[in-house]
């Protein structure tokens, strides 16, 4: 039996010091909470793998992770899975699997809360210094986390790296056509109102360092989480790099049939959250734009109406449209400027959050009688 493991119940009790992301306690979690001598050995590689409902395609997903990382990392790792409140048999399957392997660590917690709550669950607990999170099934590639891996050894100064299927050399193989198109448009629609910083932001294949992963002040639940990620980094300044990378919806086995891979998420739903997260995250990227285009359209019927005038034809509703279009781009630059006020208090907010934890990080570790470490 794996000695970090328990099964015992969620009522049980919790050591809630080891369950912070971010600065933020975290729903209790069942299973595998690291003692704090095994939560001060350090390893290289963390790879956490969220799931929910995947009894069909766990068992099988794990195990050939699992022979993967043995066969291919040539460093120290541990794989951490997070059992999202699951309703099926998905954790009894991976609890038989953790039994047998030290190296498998189980996280659990009873009701559904959405990846991003599971992805924050296994980044506060995890030990490596380089968190890399991705599907449990590896459709971005059976050597993606070698890639990932390799990208921040080659990027020293990258705090994130993110596997993107929109650069040259990257790709969709076996995904639905719709799905597809979504991404790729949600995306550019994400570029367009948000960040630029990546080509992929919605995508959960990421490698992070562990001092900024879990510094970072995040809060989302759901999948904005990613794009809340982006958000912050790149607003404190964090170094963002991007590999091509292929995403293969792939088939398993189950129980002697072939499972064909299913995606949970409700794509409407994703569609309107994606949608209203960018919209809000950084409004100054298009209030001044119309701000600008509300005043050259003023300018326009302004222009207009004079030439009306000089040639005796009615040139007042031109004069007065000119004069409304004013008065809206005003309104847009001012609440442009409040705005970005606003935005700036914000970021600021989020760095002294960032250094709370990095503070109570270092008080941790000179309370022990040791120097302060980098994570």
């Amino acid at each position: 039996m794996n000695p970090s493991m328990s099964t015992d119940s969620a009522d049980k009790p919790v050591d809630f010091r080891s369950l912070k992301s971010g600065g933020r306690v975290m729903q209790p979690i069942q299973g595998d909470v690291l003692s704090e001598d095994l939560a001060e050995q350090e390893i290289e590689v963390s790879v956490i793998c969220p799931f929910y409902n995947e009894e069909k395609i766990v068992g099988s997903a794990i195990h050939s992770l699992l022979d993967h990382l043995e066969s291919e990392l040539d460093t120290s790792w541990e794989l951490i899975v997070v059992n999202d409140g699951s309703k099926d048999d998905s954790v009894k399957v991976a609890e038989e699997i953790a039994a047998d392997h030290p190296k498998l660590r189980l996280l659990s917690y009873r009701h559904n809360r959405g990846r991003g709550h599971a992805l924050r669950t296994g980044i506060a607990q995890a030990r490596g210094s380089v968190i890399v999170t991705t599907e449990i099934d590896l459709s971005w590639g059976e050597d993606i986390v070698e890639r990932l891996l390799a990208a921040m050894r080659e990027h020293p100064d990258a705090d994130i790296v993110v596997a993107s299927p929109h650069l040259p050399g990257g790709g969709y193989k076996n995904v639905p056509f719709k799905r597809v198109f979504l991404s790729r448009f949600g995306n550019h629609v994400v570029r367009a109102l948000m960040s630029d910083a990546a080509t992929m932001n919605t995508g959960m294949t990421r490698a992070y360092r562990r001092e900024a992963i879990q510094s970072l002040p995040l809060h989302e639940n759901g999948k904005e989480f990613h794009l809340e990620v982006i958000l912050k980094a790149q607003a404190l300044g964090y170094r963002i790099e991007e590999i091509p990378a292929l995403l293969e919806w792939k088939n398993y086995k189950h129980k002697g049939k072939r499972v064909k891979r299913k995606s949970s998420s409700k794509v409407n739903k994703l569609m309107v959250t994606h949608s209203l997260f960018s919209l809000f995250a950084q409004p100054i990227r298009y209030i001044w734009p119309l701000s600008a285009l509300s005043m050259f359209a003023a300018g326009g019927f302004l222009v207009t109406g004079i030439i009306r005038l000089f040639m005796s034809l009615v040139s007042v509703y031109m004069l007065i449209v000119a004069l409304a279009f004013a008065l809206i781009s005003m309104l847009l630059f001012i609440f442009g400027v409040l705005t970005q006020q606003g935005s700036m208090l914000q970021v600021e907010v989020w760095r002294l959050k960032q250094d709370l934890v990095r503070t109570r990080s270092r008080d941790k570790d000179q309370s022990k009688g040791g120097a302060p470490k980098s994570l």
